[in-house]
């Protein structure tokens, strides 16, 4: 597996892969007890430069280590796996050029000097110190093998499906707990890490965490690190200039500090560390995990640019960040965006005092200890920013939708905060009974295309009862046929009336009104009734049915309908009685005589066509009514459910 990264070299640019991405140290695994009996001693620093060649001279080089693969380069020198010999184990090698300044030799002996003395399970042990068969300064530790917090990232940000099995969110927020209290056991011993950043962080495949790269340590309460001034001239607004051209370069592996370098990895340097290295303390470093943790939430970059100025102006001018503002659409409990805010104040004095602390809440986070007033505050202020967003949806020119959005995200995680807050809930109400003009519009769009459904398939229905009077062929045949151009007339009416229906059915009216054409074919087909058994048999049942299904479908033009409902009735009476046409109905002793038109009487065949008909005319309106009761029913059931809901929201 991959491993940490060493530091890059200077020139390196923003955007580009530097030496600190590309090269690698391969570690073993091994476990380690913790040192606690010293934990409280100060760090044993060196006090002048003629101690470093002292220590280290040692026994011969090649007679206890053999070379092997060169892991990790670097401007300052190189990490290369030995096998020693006296111990059997492999180990990772980092060496210094000879070449280098003494200044150099001096933060490379510090080096190797503080991590020794850092013995904590999460700082790389340190197992020598000499000089090389080849006369180069090295040191010897624990070779660990594993992915970098940086490499885990990465790949969670281009979706990798094993990643994200592998590392939860919940493991990482383990993993910077860890990362945390390594940092206080090395604040509490006087050491500030001053490079803290993801590719300094090192995960095991047994659940090992590294803290890696104690090159930039410096001593607190001890003799200060050698001289690294940044060397510019401050602007008014804070920012060290010039900057144009500044490469953003890992310094750890350097010498020295030279002009036109930034101590530390720009984008995780607190804000102070810009403006002044060596006034940064222990709340440097959690500055650098509250960076951590918000890259961690959100995916992105907190101080991201692909210049270093727009890296230093981001640092210098964000007070407080908030991953839930930054990402909103990922899931970002309000304790963690809490604690981010926490730890990324600008002025060190306002911000989380101490590592301790920053893991502590981790902690509560991950074991489900809620702070109830924190949750208050935080659902209390998303009430007014939700609040704010819809005077904001109102105001002309607005993004209405934007900001309705947001207020219904802010309202609703202020109610998952706390449920009894009633400014919340009144918003809630509010935006439900209340809908904006572009929801209302919306709101139409739905319901038309909805009325068109409803019309499609009104019409389909329609066809479908229309194309069943071919049933009853076979019984007026049997009746027997006295005119079979009557037959044919009521055949091609109701044949047309099908084609009129499925005309409206593909394409409907655009106001969705009831298409006179069609109220019209309609009502030839019916007047077509009246040659079986006259307008006042049989035929005013099936015009009851037709009008029934006409003004429930559609409530536009139901006058329209009325009347032709009835006119199909009255008119061809009117008629009779006129004596435009032979009559249908004649009276004598016995009672009502029907004169057949289009058909015989014979008794049988007679009775069982009106049977038919009736009971056909009788089932088909009391289904459809019965239809009509139960979508009736189920939306005044929903509508009851929803008032009481909301009842109860604004209670």
């Amino acid at each position: 597996m991959e491993g940490r990264t060493l530091p890059g070299k200077p020139g390196a640019r923003r955007g580009e892969p530097d030496a600190d991405e590309r090269e690698t140290v391969d570690v073993v695994v091994e476990p380690r007890s913790t040192a606690v009996d010293d934990e409280t001693l100060p760090i044993s620093d060196l006090r002048d430069d003629g101690d470093v060649a002292q220590m280290f001279r040692g026994g011969a080089f090649a007679d206890r280590y053999k070379r092997g693969e060169v892991i990790g380069q670097g401007g300052m020198g190189e990490v290369r796996a030995l096998a020693d010999r006296a111990t059997g184990r492999t180990v990772a090698m980092k060496t210094i050029r000879r070449e280098r300044e003494l200044e150099g030799l001096v933060r490379f002996a510090r080096e190797a000097r503080i991590q020794a003395q850092l013995e904590h399970p999460s700082i790389v042990p340190v197992y020598d110190v000499g000089i090389g068969d080849d006369g180069a300064f090295f040191f010897t530790m624990k070779r660990v093998r594993g992915d970098s917090l940086a490499q885990v990232l990465t790949r969670l940000k281009a979706g990798d499906a094993a990643t994200q099995e592998r590392y939860t969110t919940r493991k990482l927020l383990t993993v910077l707990s860890a990362v945390a209290m390594t940092l206080e056991y090395a604040h509490r011993r006087g050491i500030v890490h001053r490079d803290l950043k993801p590719s300094n962080v090192m995960l095991g495949a047994f659940g090992e965490v590294y803290v890696l790269d104690w090159g930039l340590a410096d001593v607190r309460d001890g003799t200060p690190a050698p001289p690294s001034p940044i060397g510019y001239s401050p602007s008014k607004a804070g920012i060290p200039l010039p900057l144009a051209d500044l490469p953003l370069v890992d310094s750890s592996m350097q010498p020295k500090t030279e002009t036109g370098q930034v101590l530390g990895t720009p984008g995780y340097a607190s804000p102070e560390q810009i403006r002044d290295p060596q006034s940064t303390d222990h709340r440097g470093d959690v500055y650098a995990l509250g960076v951590m943790l918000f890259e961690l939430l959100t995916l992105e970059r907190l101080h991201d640019g692909s210049t270093v100025p727009d890296v230093f102006a981001s640092t210098l001018a964000i007070d407080g960040a908030s991953p839930r503002e930054r990402a909103p659409s990922r899931e970002i409990a309000p304790e963690l965006d809490a604690l981010v805010v926490a730890a990324t104040r600008r002025d060190p004095d306002a911000r989380l005092p101490s590592a301790a602390l920053f893991a502590r809440k981790l902690e509560a986070y991950l074991d489900g200890d809620r702070d109830g007033e924190a949750r208050r505050r935080l659902a209390a202020r998303g009430a007014e920013t939700a609040a704010a967003a819809l005077v904001a949806a109102r105001t002309p020119g607005a993004d209405e939708e934007s900001a309705r959005a947001l207020a219904l995200r802010e309202v609703t995680t202020a109610l998952g905060l706390d449920p009894s807050n009633a400014q919340a809930r009144a918003l809630l109400v509010r935006m439900l009974t209340e809908p904006a003009p572009s929801t209302v519009v919306a709101a139409e769009r739905a319901h038309r295309a909805d009325a068109v459904r409803g019309y499609r398939l009104a019409a389909r229905n329609a066809i479908f009862a229309l194309m069943t009077y071919a049933l009853y062929i076979p019984i007026v045949l049997w009746m027997g046929v006295r005119h079979w151009w009557m037959l044919g007339a009521m055949a091609s009416s109701i044949a047309a009336l099908i084609g009129v229906t499925y005309y409206y059915y593909r394409r409907p009216p655009a106001d969705l009104r009831l298409p006179l054409p069609h109220l019209f074919a309609s009502t030839i087909a019916l007047a077509m009734g009246v040659v079986l058994f006259g307008p006042l048999v049989l035929l005013p049942a099936i015009v009851i049915a037709n009008g029934v299904a006409y003004v429930a479908s559609m409530s536009h033009r139901s006058w329209a309908v009325a009347i032709a409902c009835v006119g199909v009735v009255v008119v061809p009476l009117l008629l009779q009685v006129a004596g435009v046409v032979p009559p249908w109905y004649e009276f004598d002793a016995r009672g009502l005589i029907i004169a057949p038109w289009m058909a015989s009487f014979p008794p049988a065949a007679t009775l069982a066509f009106l049977a038919v008909t009736h009971v056909v005319v009788i089932v088909a309106c009391l289904v459809f009514v019965a239809r009509l009761r139960r979508d009736y029913l189920d939306v005044e059931r929903r509508l009851r459910v929803q008032a009481w809901q909301l009842a109860q929201i604004a209670r």
